[in-house]
């Protein structure tokens, strides 16, 4: 309003109490504003818009990894993580739990504790992973570490299910994801 002002060089009574402007002269004054003056003008919020959204904008990270070998190593991955839930699962022998693993998506329920649903996701080289307790992640293939890794809080797949899994089932639990390469060749 104040750059209106200035532009149109009114008294500020005038513009505030909706007295006489004419059509004419604020028509006029529009013309000879730059592109730039009208937006700030019109606009002035556009130019210190910030994001103020609970969840940080998203992490990506381009993986280097060739995709003949990103199947391999969430193949492996995968493998690995069905057969060991299977083994630990049979060693329960709750009927309530159970898992289910096909077109790259695994499914473990665990009764009132709630689901796992893990799946490769080929299009970002990542393999996601939603639990019930500390919700969505995205993990990516770290060489340097030879593990799937969230990006955010530098945690391994492996380390997190470790954990969970443990405090869930009361006993504890590995999957054994490390060492992925060696698994994939």
């Amino acid at each position: 309003m104040n750059l209106l002002k200035q532009y149109l060089r009114v008294p500020s009574r005038s513009l505030l109490h909706g007295r006489h402007v004419s059509p004419a002269n604020m028509v006029h004054t529009m013309h000879i504003l730059s592109l730039q003056q009208r937006t700030r003008l019109f606009a002035p919020h556009v130019e210190c818009q910030r994001r103020h959204l609970a969840t940080p904008p998203p992490q990506v990270k381009h993986s280097d990894l060739p995709t003949n070998q990103y199947h391999q190593y969430a193949d492996a991955t995968m493998d690995a993580m069905l057969e060991s839930i299977e083994t630990l699962l049979d060693d329960i022998g709750d009927p309530e739990y159970e898992v289910e693993y096909s077109s790259g998506v695994m499914t473990l329920k665990l009764g009132s504790h709630g689901t796992y649903v893990i799946n490769k996701q080929p299009p970002n080289k990542q393999i996601w992973l939603s639990s019930p307790f500390s919700g969505p992640k995205r993990y990516d293939f770290f060489p340097e570490q030879d593990e799937w890794v969230y990006a955010r809080d530098g945690r391994s797949l492996n380390d997190l299910l470790k954990q969970e899994l443990s405090d869930t089932l009361g006993r504890k639990v590995d999957l054994g994801l490390t060492g992925v390469s060696s698994r994939g060749s």
